[in-house]
């Protein structure tokens, strides 16, 4: 079980000024003037305070946010000052060290050791400080507790105050547009990227770097996520994310890089720890309405929250969410067409018609009037027109948490976490190349053996609704002896889906089957109109449903082992057993091949034991130098064993400069959603005709035609990776802090759909031949064959200006730059760089907070470079014969929001989104004009709420 329960985030990089003795003021000291911080945001006057006395004050932003205090004047200690300072906020101070105080929620007990703040009372004498042990706190990147050391691996925190800022309302949204984040768009996600009509699933999910689903695990309070029950074969095992709202989510953590060491399989790119709310005392109500320019694509939420303590010195948090958001179809945006003609562009809308080759010889009965009727949405498919922009989704969401002491060194602590998310999706009505039956009243009568180009607009779109149900628990056991924290734990993470598809085709309902070859009753003629009942038979509503559960139950301990001349040798070790279970439960017509152009499912019901141990070392070699070291052995069944270890270094060399770097290995089994049949249609294919693929049973000369089937590969072996990061941390001063990270990643044995039709020469297993050795089948399976290495750079940078009399401003940017993103597709393959191929490969997120008495304003800042699309690394951009197109250009888009505190108990806040109303520019003919991943396809949006707290 990951240790994340606590974020631990230094106030203006005063970490390493203070570590360095770079402030060696009393701590007791005031100011001759005595004080004068006027009432405002905490986070302000908090700052203020540390600055005017050199003080280190510690605290997770997320934990301050909406939080006022009421100032300070008069004369008093530093510690009378402090506690004044958070009179009525729930909060207290735990002095560290001299200098040193962290900031946690009243209602947390506290170990016996510590010493909080004395309670206010009126300004005395001051009192020398007492120097206490800190209390735990736990980071993403790390399983060890600690005040003065940060993690080797580059930390990224999205607080509370930025999420809100921010006014994205979904945390895919949110996490999608991070830096060095790739958003998987559930359109995406359900047609395999536009390889399929048929809406498999529906999933919203992110990751690190371009290495996809598989290499980013997703924790919620420390703990993995169950994966989502439906599967994709380009993405294998999701994460969804819609089934977190984000008025439950306290903070957000992002380690970056390679922590399979720390944290197992799926760890190769670096990990998402998503924080929710508990300590908290009071009541909070608050909502949202937020409608585009366009009075579409609304949305509302409202939600609820109460904290308490109980008998004992416990505490439990309630919290309940209701989300809706309308749907935003490409017909509402006039960019969203295959027709860029208004762009300098090509008219790309498919005719309806009867084709020879890639020719339409003639149109489909019913179009072959004037143009007019040639374009019209019956005769000419524009499939931009018809899918999901944004999709409509409904949300109600329930979360607790619970804990209570046991005596004076221990607590049990539980929680609870239920979600139901409807999500409703539409693409283009289905469309395919039909071979009429022989006699049928619409073929084409002087060459009857042409196929038809038809999509069956009768029908509408094709749309699928599923419903996500997540049930989490979580129960539990920690406590302390002396100082050493220990933690047991249970927990179920359980993942149910239910897709419901309309709008496919059942193919032996259309035609009849080889014993009934009835000509079928449906009229493939624009002029007439077929009857109810035949439309609804050969197109029967069908269903896909799936579930994943995981059982884990987990135990760690953690604290010093020894004394070093520079401090503790820290440890901590632990272990995990996690029981993995995978329903697949297709309906009839998917499990008899039934639906068109869809791969025969399969019903299944599977599961794994899987088992870890793992342990963790901090050790201080001298005051300026500090090693950590992990060390994780894995089991999975069918797998084996397989050691994944990390090594990290931090040096401080200058009291304002911090140098560091980690070396890793990862390892991923195959998860259960990969031993299985890729998502590929059984059809015929044609070959090369060579040496390899004769003599085959139906031989065109040049080529062969084959069979292509998709099985399972039952010899799959594991993923592996390694990563090395290096990074640094300038500190000129208390205002400014800047941190560099440079990376790379290598991930081997990749698990990938392979393409023996294309190249049979790399895969003479997959060439299967008959009785006689004539090659007529092509098998299609999952296979250890790729490979990818992704380098880049990061750069955070904050600084912050307080005035006298206009408040404080601080400024953030926030960047990615992938310099190389090499794929090779099998290890007799030349490798390509994408880097730059299809979405940019840099993006910088920057942002200027102004804080004034009751308002904070902050102006947000997104940057996307030039991407290239339409064509291959190699290859020449000449894209459908006009060059010059295959380079999007250069986005910046900005949001603006405001939030007032001045009215007693209210924050009313308004948020605008794409203020400059940008609209997409994409050159990728495919997309209609959009790039589902990195654009924005509402416009600009206003949002305006508002929150009460009892």
């Amino acid at each position: 079980m990951a240790k994340i329960s606590y974020a631990f985030i230094v106030s203006v990089a005063l970490t390493f000024a203070s570590q360095a003795g770079a402030f060696p003021a009393a701590a007791d000291d005031f100011p001759a003037d005595g004080y004068n911080i006027p009432a405002g945001a905490l986070d302000d006057a908090l700052n203020e305070f540390a600055r005017r006395h050199h003080l280190q004050i510690s605290y997770s932003p997320a934990l301050v946010a909406r939080r006022r205090s009421r100032g300070l004047r008069g004369a008093g200690s530093v510690r009378e000052g402090l506690a004044r300072l958070l009179e009525g906020t729930g909060l207290t101070a735990v002095a560290v060290k001299p200098n040193v105080y962290l900031l946690q929620a009243s209602a947390r007990p506290a170990r016996p050791e510590p010493a909080p703040v004395p309670a206010a009372k009126p300004m005395a004498t001051a009192k020398p400080p007492v120097p206490t042990e800190l209390d735990t706190v736990h980071v993403t990147g790390t399983r060890i507790g600690r005040a003065d050391f940060e993690s080797s691996l580059p930390l990224t925190l999205i607080t509370n105050e930025q999420i809100r800022a921010s006014g994205h309302q979904t945390l895919f949204d949110l996490l999608r547009l991070m830096p060095g984040m790739t958003g998987h768009h559930p359109r995406n996600v359900a047609t395999e990227g536009g390889a399929t009509q048929v809406p498999s699933a529906a999933a919203a999910s992110a990751s690190l770097y371009s290495l996809g689903p598989r290499a980013t695990l997703f924790l919620v309070d420390g703990r993995r996520m169950a994966n989502y029950g439906l599967v994709s074969t380009d993405m294998g095992a999701l994460t969804d994310l819609n089934g977190i709202p984000l008025s439950m989510v306290d903070h957000i953590e992002i380690a970056h890089g390679g922590a399979s060491a720390i944290y197992g399989a799926d760890a190769m790119a670096g990990v998402v720890n998503i924080i929710l709310k508990k300590d908290y005392r009071g009541a909070e109500v608050g909502g949202s309405f937020g409608v585009s320019q366009r009075g579409d694509a609304e949305q509302q939420r409202a939600y609820a929250s109460f904290g308490e303590r109980t008998p004992g010195d416990g505490s439990i948090f309630v919290s309940i969410d209701h989300y809706t958001r309308n749907p935003l179809i490409g017909s509402q945006r006039r960019w969203s067409t295959l027709d860029q003609r208004f762009d300098g562009q090509r008219d790309l809308r498919v005719p309806s018609g009867f084709t020879l080759g890639n020719f339409v010889v003639a149109p489909a009965p019913g179009c072959e009037g004037g143009e007019a009727v040639q374009e019209s949405a019956a005769c000419s498919l524009d499939i931009p027109r018809y899918v999901s922009l944004q999709p409509g989704i409904t949300s109600n969401a329930f979360y607790t948490h619970f804990r209570q002491p046991l005596g004076d060194n221990a607590e049990f602590y539980a929680d609870l976490r239920a979600t139901r998310v409807s999500l409703e999706m539409q693409n283009a009505p289905f469309y395919a190349s039909v071979q009429l039956p022989e006699g049928h009243p619409d073929s084409f009568k002087p060459f009857p053996f042409l196929n038809l180009n038809y999509w069956f607009s009768e029908l509408g779109p094709v749309r699928n609704r599923s419903v996500t149900t997540t049930r989490d628990y979580t129960a539990g056991i920690k406590g302390y002896r002396g100082k050493w924290e220990w933690d047991v734990s249970l927990s179920r993470r359980r993942n149910k889906v239910v897709n419901r598809i309309d709008g496919l085709i059942d193919e032996p309902a259309l035609f009849g089957t080889e014993s009934d070859p009835a000509v079928s009753t449906f009229r493939f003629s624009k002029t007439e109109e077929n009857p109810p009942e035949v439309l609804a038979a050969i197109s029967p509503r069908t269903t896909l449903g799936g579930e994943v559960v995981l059982d884990t139950v987990s135990g760690s301990i953690e604290g010093p082992l020894f004394a070093l001349p520079a401090g503790d040798l820290k440890v901590a070790a632990g272990f995990e057993a996690r029981h993995e279970r995978v329903r697949n439960r297709p309906d009839d017509a998917f499990i008899k091949g039934k639906i068109a152009l869809a791969q025969e499912a399969d019903s299944r019901d599977a599961s794994r034991n899987t088992s870890a141990i793992y342990a963790e070392f901090n050790a201080p070699l001298h005051e300026k130098l500090w090693v950590n070291a992990a060390w994780r052995l894995d089991r999975d069944a069918g797998y084996g064993k397989q050691i994944s270890p990390m090594f990290g270094v931090r040096w401080q060399p200058l009291r304002s400069l911090a140098l560091r770097g980690s070396f890793g290995e990862g390892y991923r089994a195959p998860t259960l959603a990969e031993l299985r049949r890729p998502l590929v249609v059984d059809n015929q294919a044609f070959v090369r005709s060579d040496a390899t693929t004769q003599p085959c049973l139906i031989d065109y000369g040049d080529y062969c035609q084959v069979v292509q089937r998709a099985v399972i590969n039952p010899d799959l072996r594991p993923e592996t990776s390694t990563s090395r990061s290096l990074g640094l941390i300038w500190t000129p001063n208390e205002d400014f802090t800047v941190t560099v990270n440079r990376y790379r990643i290598r991930r081997n044995n990749e698990i990938l759909a392979i393409d023996a039709a294309s190249r049979p020469d790399l895969f003479p297993k997959a060439l299967i031949r008959d009785a006689d050795g004539y090659l007529d089948t092509v098998e299609t399976y999952l296979d250890n064959v790729g490979s990818t290495e992704v380098r880049g750079w990061e750069i955070d940078a904050e600084y912050r200006h307080q005035t006298q009399r206009w408040g404080n401003l601080s400024f953030r940017i926030n960047g990615h730059y992938m310099d190389h993103l090499l794929r090779r597709l099998h290890p007799k393959e030349r490798e390509y760089d994408f880097s730059g191929y299809g979405t940019p490969n840099n993006t910088v997120l920057g942002s200027v907070r102004w804080s004034y008495r009751d308002w904070i304003a902050t102006l947000n800042l997104r940057y996307m470079g030039h991407a290239t699309v339409g064509i291959q690394p190699g290859q020449d951009c000449v894209l459908l014969g006009e060059p010059g197109r295959c380079r999007t250009p250069s986005a910046t888009l900005v949001g603006f929001d405001v939030a007032y505190g001045g009215f007693d108990k209210w924050l009313i806040g308004l948020n605008v989104s794409n203020l400059n109303d940008r609209r997409p520019v994409n050159y990728d003919y495919s997309f209609g004009g959009y790039s589902i991943v990195d654009d924005d396809p509402v416009g600009r949006y206003y949002l305006v709420s508002a929150v009460y707290r009892f």
